[in-house]
Parts: C-alpha cells; structure tokens; sequence
C-alpha cells in the first residue's frame, strides 16, 4: 500500500515537472520569440554594400569614352520597414516615382527579409521630392550612385559594348557578383569587367526597433581599374560615316540598276570595317552597321527598343562575327602559295599555258573532264569580255578568276588525295582563317576553311541526321566523296563553302605583308589606375611565324599597287591624291546564293613600302566589290595618309 502511494506521488511529480517545462518551451518559442529573435538581431552585425564607379575607358590619344558620374538614386532598406508598414510605403513611394505599386511590391518581396535594394535612379526633382517626405516612408533612402556615361554615344558600340543585370549564366560562373550591379555585357566592358568594376563600399551597423544603435568605421568604394584602346575616335568616326556613305552608294546603284532591268534582291543595310596595325595587330577602328547607342543600357532598356535592335541584328559584331566568303580579296592568299609552294597549273586544257605559267583571261574556261562526259564550263566576271594572256601578277590585277581556278585545278590533278591536296587550305589556316583570332572582344566567329575531311564529316552528319537542316547538296552523298575538283578550285578564289570574318581577312593580310607573322589582334593596350599611371602594358602575343620569302613579298606589294593604280580599282581610286604610290588593295565580289545581292570587299594597305595599315571593308550584299567597296576604302585610307578623303562615289563594276 505504501509502495502504491509513493508510486503515485512520483508519477504526479513527473507530470508537474514535464507540465512545467512544456509551459517553458511554449512561453521561450512562442510568446517570447519574437522578442528574443529581435534580442537576436540586435546583437548581429548587418553590412550594406555601396557601389563602386567603374573604371575609365579612354581612345589611344587619351579622349575620355566612357566614365561614371553621380546620380540620386532611391533605396528600400526593408531592415527598417515593420510589416504594418509595408503596403503605405509601397502606395506612397510608386505615387512619388510615378511607377506601377505591383511592381515595386514584386521588387519589395524579391529582396527578402532584412533585403536592400535600388528602386531606380531619379532626377534631382524627384530625389527632393522624396527627401521631403521621408518622414513617411520608413527604410526609404536617396543616395548618390555611380552611373554610366558613354560620351561617344554610337560611335564604338560595339567595341565599348554596354552593361546590364548579371543573369543566371552570370551569376553560376561569378558567385560574387552582386545581382543588383550591373555589369559588362558586350564589347571591352564584358572582357574586362572584373578589373572595370573597381570594389564596393561597405557599412557595418547593429539595429534595434528598426534604428541604428551602433556603427563600425565605413570603407568607401575604390573606382575600378581604366583601360586605353588600341583606336583612334577620329579614324573610327570616319570609318563609320564611311560605311553609311557606302551603304547609301549601293542602295542608289541598286536602284539604277532595277530601272535598267537588272535583278536586285535585297535593300542594302549592314556593313562592316577592320583598320589593323600590320605590325603590332592593334585594332586602329573597328566599325558595324547598324549600331546602338549604350546609353540606352545604363537605366534599363525597354521591351519594344531592345525588340527593334535585336530585329535589326544592331548586336551583332559583324567585324568579328559577321561570316561572308572572302571572295577575289583571297586570291592574296592563293597567290603567295602559287609562288612559295610552286603550284602546277593543269596541263592540256584549252587558254592555259602551264609551261610559261600563262592563262589566256577570255571569259570562259571549259573542263572536259567530267565523269558523264560533258563539258563544264566556268564563266568569269567579266564575260564575255577578254582581257587576254595574263600571268601571275596581271591575273591580280586585273582580277582574273580563270587564272585562280586553274591553279586550284592544277593542285587538284596533282596532289589529288594525298595531303598536299591541302596546301591552300593550310596556307589559309596559317594567316588566321578558320579559327577565331584570339580578338579581346567576345562572341567572335571562327569561319569555315573547306576540306575533303570537312566535307566528309558533313556527309556522315547529314546521312546520320536526315531530321537536320543539310550543309550539303544531297546529290553529293552519291559520289565516292562529296569533296571534288571544283570546290578546291572555287577556294582558290574565295568562294564555295569558304567563310571568313573581316578581321580574319584583315589578320592575313597583315600576315603576308609583314613578313609572315601572325599575332592576336588587341583593341586594349593599357590599363590604368585611378591617378593614370600604367598598370599593365597589354601587347598582341605571336601566334606563328609563317615562313614568305622576300622576293614573294615584294612581288605581291607591287602586284596589289597595280591593282589601284590601273587594276579592278583604278576607277575607285583616280582621285586619291598624292601618295597613291604608296597604295595596294585588292576587290572582291562575293556570291552567296541566286536570290541574294553579291557581298562587296575590298582590302587596302598603306604604305606600300613599309606597310602598317590594313583596311578590310565589307559592304554585305552591297554589290561589286570594285564599285562600292573600294571607294569606301579609298575615302578611309585617304584620311590615314593625310589626304583630304574625296567624295564616295560608285568604281568600275569589277570583282
């Protein structure tokens, strides 16, 4: 009996005590939690982050492009906002900054509990007006932030590039980056974002009932690093106002040539130009049409003007990405290996001369070695006209694709299957064709340097994907090879499935007349701290050394002065001025399909005797390379040579 008593008594006991202590839990989780979360929060330190201006980025000649200036900007720091406080300031705050109160509710609710974040920039106006009223709006902050100023407006779009909110790709590869800054999206302000965005300010700060109660010693912000370009505003301004002309000059000769019955398909639009240094590889201008003005970037772009921009291709690199066949501007190319490598032209075929090297340029040059039996005839730019016997140097000058495709042919009897079939081909590849060409600007295109091996990747591709778009006339899938004679014959004069980038075609240029050396191209040649003292010197690192004998050299200089001076673009080129002498190009007209307008190139060089500047210019499906091209080229090399650039006005209609 005593037993069972004592036993009770235990067992109340336990259940007092256990009653006690629920009651405890219940009081410390649920009664007294907010308050000893907030004792909590009192006793932790809370950061906040102010930006950093953003580096300078200076021409070549020290003119100031882009730079930060300071704007008001408003801020939510939710740190200080109750929640019974949360839907008046919302109303109040979108009344103030005209904005849509759902909106600024959604940003609210994404930044988070304790979140800070920029509503927008204001003008001064609407920064006093909300000062004036802070009193009613509880966390609502207006500070100075760094904003982004381009000065050049266009000009250098696509080299500059623009900013814009790190998206999620951004934030995988930099965790660091705060998604609230903006940063380099395009051009030199995304390859060198990380040294252009200089190191944010942080506040430390404890808070009771939404009031600050202590405060650590701030760090203020550290402008970023400032870069100088490899270009010149003066020389890039005129390569634009260049283009334009140039796109104005062939929408007028299209028009002329539609009231004369000729076919024209197209309204001309985009164009492109490359000034290279031939001996450092600095990039002096680069120019794209159409183009974009980064300012539009700095607050935030709206829907319709990015839509309008994007459908215009106005991104769109075409100096670096823009893919087009090189066309009669490769022979260059064709010619150095013709003279270092000692190519054969084919041997008994009607209007070549393989022993004296000589190709009677009558318009049509026929090949009776097909495997039906029929004839096959090429016919030239020019036909029907002739322009007679012509070797090696008058077949660049007058830009005669027979004499070109008898050498692709000659290579072709010859060396057909074994690796010197290649030859061009890794010529080609070795002044910087068919891979990128290492530019410090991002997104640029590598182009297609054709090859048996190629082709027959392709074939397996397409017969593996009947689903996929085909690379290949189906017809070929029949044959032995999908590769033949006449497509080694066709890149002889940069045609076919050949595809290349107008620095690419600027880079090989340099190549050959500098001696053979290949270097990455450079658009930033210093970096600077914030007093403007150097950093780092950033030079173009050798890619190969390709080996071109002087003889060879000097051969093609005065060929491609020829070209000028009574060649393809003598008509471009009357009125150029003193120092014509000192001038070489080469035209090129590039087919791309029947319903499309030919791409009109020209390269020129200067000077001739030392030379140090390559000008590629692309006008894209623009017409004759002679008549629309060259002339945009002579106005540009013009200007470099301290001439007065003439009027562009349409050349003779050559290839």
């Amino acid at each position: 009996m005593k037993f069972a008593v004592r036993l009770s008594f235990l067992g109340l006991a336990f259940v007092t005590m256990f009653s006690v202590l629920g009651l405890r839990l219940w009081f410390v989780q649920v009664a007294s939690g907010p308050a000893i979360a907030r004792a909590a929060e009192e006793q932790t330190w809370l950061s906040e982050a102010s930006q950093a201006p953003r580096g300078d980025i200076y021409d070549r000649n020290g003119t100031l492009l882009a730079t930060s200036r300071l704007v008001p900007a408003v801020y939510i720091d939710r740190t200080f906002v109750l929640p019974e406080e949360r839907f008046g300031l919302v109303q109040n705050l979108a009344s103030l900054l005209a904005i849509d109160p759902d909106e600024l509710d959604a940003m609210y609710e994404e930044a988070g509990i304790n979140g800070r974040f920029e509503v927008a920039t204001v003008s001064s106006e609407t920064a006093f007006r909300v000062i004036e009223r802070l009193g009613g709006l509880p966390g609502v902050e207006v500070v100075k932030v760094p904003e982004r100023v381009y000065l050049s407006g266009p000009t250098l779009a696509h080299v500059i590039g623009h900013l814009g909110l790190p998206d999620q790709a951004d934030l995988d590869q930099r965790p660091d980056l705060d998604p609230a800054v903006r940063i380099g999206k395009l051009g030199v302000e995304k390859t060198y974002d990380e040294l252009l965005q200089g190191v944010p300010g942080i506040v430390e700060y404890r808070v009771r009932r939404s009031q600050v109660i202590d405060q650590r010693a701030a760090a203020d912000p550290v402008q970023g690093r400032s870069i100088e370009l490899t270009l010149d505003l003066d020389l890039q301004q005129v390569t634009e106002l260049a283009l334009e002309e140039g796109i104005a000059l062939s929408n007028t000769v299209k028009e002329r040539d539609r009231r004369n019955g000729e076919d024209v398909f197209s309204v001309t639009s985009r164009a492109a130009a490359v000034v290279l240094d031939a001996k450092t590889f600095e990039v002096l201008a680069l120019s794209s049409v159409p183009d974009f003005d980064p300012q539009v970037f700095v607050a935030g772009i709206d829907t319709a003007t990015f839509d309008a921009l994007n459908e215009a291709k106005a991104f769109n690199n075409l100096a670096i990405s823009g893919l087009y066949p090189p066309a009669s501007t490769f022979k260059a190319i064709t010619y150095t290996v013709i003279e270092e490598e000692s190519l054969p032209l084919p041997e008994e075929i009607e209007g070549i001369d393989a022993a004296n090297r000589m190709v009677h340029c009558d318009g049509e040059l026929v090949l009776p070695e097909l495997a039906d039996g029929s004839a096959q005839i090429k016919k030239d730019w020019y036909y029907p006209g002739v322009i007679g016997w012509l070797d090696i140097h008058g077949a660049l000058e007058r830009s005669c694709n027979i004499f070109f495709w008898s050498a692709g042919l000659g290579t072709w009897q010859a060396y057909r299957g074994s690796l010197r079939e290649n030859v061009i081909q890794e010529w080609a590849k070795s002044v910087g064709y068919g891979a990128v060409t290492g530019i410090d600007l991002s997104n640029e295109a590598d182009g297609v340097v054709p090859t048996r091996e190629l082709f027959e990747d392709w074939a397996e591709f397409q017969e593996e994907n009947p689903d996929q778009p085909p690379r290949l006339d189906p017809a070929r899938l029949e044959l032995g090879s999908p590769w033949v004679g006449g497509d080694l014959m066709d890149f002889a004069i940069g045609q076919g499935a050949f595809t290349s980038t107008p620095l690419q075609v600027a880079v090989s240029y340099a190549a050959l007349v500098n001696g053979g050396s290949v270097l990455e191209p450079r658009v930033v040649r210093r970096v600077l701290d914030n007093t403007g003292e150097t950093v780092e010197e950033i030079e173009s690192e050798v890619v190969r050394q390709v080996d071109i004998s002087e003889e060879t050299r000097q051969a093609l200089l005065r060929d491609l002065n020829r070209v000028v001076t009574s060649g393809t673009a003598e008509a471009a080129f009357v009125d150029f001025g003193p120092g014509l002498e000192l001038i070489g190009g080469k035209t090129g007209t590039g087919q791309t399909s029947a319903n499309r307008d030919n791409h009109a190139w020209f390269v020129g060089l200067a000077p001739i005797d030392d030379p140090q500047y390559v000008v590629a210019v692309v006008i894209e499906e623009g017409g004759s390379g002679g008549r629309i091209a060259a002339p945009v080229a002579r106005h540009i090399l013009q200007y470099i040579m301290g001439n007065e650039p003439t009027p562009i006005v349409a050349g003779d209609k050559a290839d």
